[in-house]
């Protein structure tokens, strides 16, 4: 499901099966449609078309004209927060990545009125809209922001004033650097310990006391998540490494490597991934299979050739089948043996045998 797909699910939502299209609003919907980035298919005259494109008047905070658009546009970005941390939080537990990733995205976007590809600056204060409109023009990957002086940044915007202030924002951005170490647990889970460092400046105005962060482990197609949990990274421990464990399966054929995600629940563009190589993985031999029961003769509790020994069991005159088959190697060798059976299948007399 790719961004037009996205949209339209959301303007599909029955929470807004009473919003309509008035006649007076057709005209000034068809001149917002031409302005929205996300192409819509449906026809104006369906109100799906209406939620779409004033779902992204919001987040491109285009101004309108029209009151009951402005009343419409109210009410659907109302709910527009809740219903997308929704779907975003199905499809996480339903495991599809990119979908997920899609739709934590968007929830941003709405929060945050930008877009993905807009510079990240501008979900800081005090940056003027002719410095955010210069970097949204710069075919600069964000990554590179960070190795840029103060001087070299006022340079790139041409306002050499706002030099020192950009160099403090982009170091406040939230960056965390990842580092993990697998270890196998059996043929197919594998234990992750991932190492988080925080690699930004903690400002009480923009962060607060807490930013929370998504940590979720992909398979090697970027398709699946095989892993997810949430991550609360506090103000008193942002100069600490933070360790997490956890598992996640591994299965034939042997996939090159995962990935792991860690990306910022609030900030659009904050994320961290990094891939995990098995090309070095030695697994554990897999297990022997199960031990089938087998038909075997009952054997009577003289085997135990131990008067006093037989007087412990003096309920029953013969082992049932489990005891039976398990008899020679628990009693008369000293082997080790995992016996593994359903409740109530004589167990407990099986751990007697060896004494």
């Amino acid at each position: 499901m790719g961004d037009i797909e996205l949209f339209r699910l959301f303007s599909l939502s029955e929470e807004f099966k009473n919003v309509t299209v008035r006649q007076v609003e057709k005209m000034e919907l068809a001149k917002l449609l031409d302005r929205v980035p996300i192409p819509i298919a449906e026809s104006l005259e369906e109100s799906s078309a209406k939620i779409n494109v004033l779902l992204q008047v919001y987040i491109s905070q285009l101004k309108l004209e029209g009151l009951s658009l402005s009343s419409d546009m109210l009410y659907i970005t109302q709910s527009a927060g809740r219903l997308l941390r929704a779907l975003f939080e199905i499809v996480l537990k339903r495991g599809w990545a990119r979908l997920a990733d899609k739709a934590l995205n968007l929830s941003k976007m709405v929060t945050n009125r930008m877009w993905s590809v807009q510079t990240p600056l501008r979900q800081f204060n005090g940056i003027p809209n002719e410095i955010l409109n210069k970097l949204d023009k710069k075919h600069i990957a964000w990554e590179r922001y960070y190795d840029l002086s103060s001087q070299e940044l006022g340079e790139l915007v041409r306002y050499p004033k706002m030099s020192t202030t950009l160099h403090k924002l982009v170091h406040q951005f939230p960056k965390l650097n990842l580092a993990a170490y697998v270890q196998p647990i059996t043929h197919t889970v594998l234990r992750v310990e991932l190492t988080i460092t925080p690699d930004f400046q903690w400002e009480d105005k923009v962060h607060g006391y807490v930013e929370p962060f998504w940590v979720i482990v992909e398979d090697n197609a970027g398709e699946y998540i095989l892993h997810h949990e949430y991550f609360m990274l506090k103000k008193q421990y942002i100069d600490e490494d933070h360790t997490l464990d956890f598992t996640v399966p591994i299965n034939e054929p042997f996939p090159p490597h995962y990935f792991i995600r860690v990306v910022s629940d609030k900030w659009i563009g904050s994320q961290t991934v990094l891939p995990v190589s098995f090309r070095h993985l030695i697994l554990p031999e897999k297990y022997p299979p199960p031990t089938e029961l087998l038909d075997l003769q009952p054997l009577p509790v003289t085997v135990l050739r131990n008067p006093s020994y037989e007087t412990l069991y003096q309920d029953f005159k013969h082992f049932n089948p489990v005891q039976t088959q398990v008899f020679n190697v628990l009693y008369n060798t000293d082997d080790n043996v995992l016996v593994a059976a359903p409740t109530g299948s004589g167990k407990t007399i099986c751990a007697d045998l060896p004494y």
